[in-house]
């Protein structure tokens, strides 16, 4: 349930805003998208990305590496950064929804997840308002 608006620092909500966009653009031509990562140091936006390897790894996998990178490239910086991936939400009536999962962190190591819940309507994707389902 959403019982107020979810207010982002600017770099955060920027960050959101383009991972929204880029997965709005990936959903509609593909079921599922990879995990991925963003971080904002000094007004640029960077990408994140995991390890190359031949093996095949599952989802959760691939989302620990993109924290471990996140990790590392933040530390003693003045950084922030989202790390997006595909989630589902249940909701009280036992229903299942599609979900965007973007956990974000910003340099006081305030850490949030935010859930938007999509739709796919007429082959456009309609992103939902967050859930806002753990602040630390």
């Amino acid at each position: 349930m959403i019982d107020r608006p979810v207010t982002l620092p600017k770099p955060i909500s920027e960050l959101v805003a383009r991972a929204l966009a880029l997965c709005e653009h990936m959903l509609p031509v593909c079921d599922v998208f990879y995990p991925f990562a963003a971080i904002y140091d000094n007004g640029r936006i960077g990408c994140v990305f995991s390890d190359e390897s031949n093996t095949r790894k599952r989802e959760s996998q691939l989302i620990e590496q993109l924290q471990w990178r996140i990790i590392d490239a933040t530390t003693d910086s003045n950084s922030y950064s989202v790390l997006v991936y595909a989630a589902t939400v249940n909701t009280q009536d036992s229903k299942t929804l599609d979900a965007i999962a973007v956990a974000t962190a910003t340099p006081n190591h305030e850490e949030r997840l935010l859930l938007y819940p999509y739709y796919k309507v007429d082959g456009k994707v309609v992103i939902s308002p967050p859930i806002d389902a753990v602040t630390r």
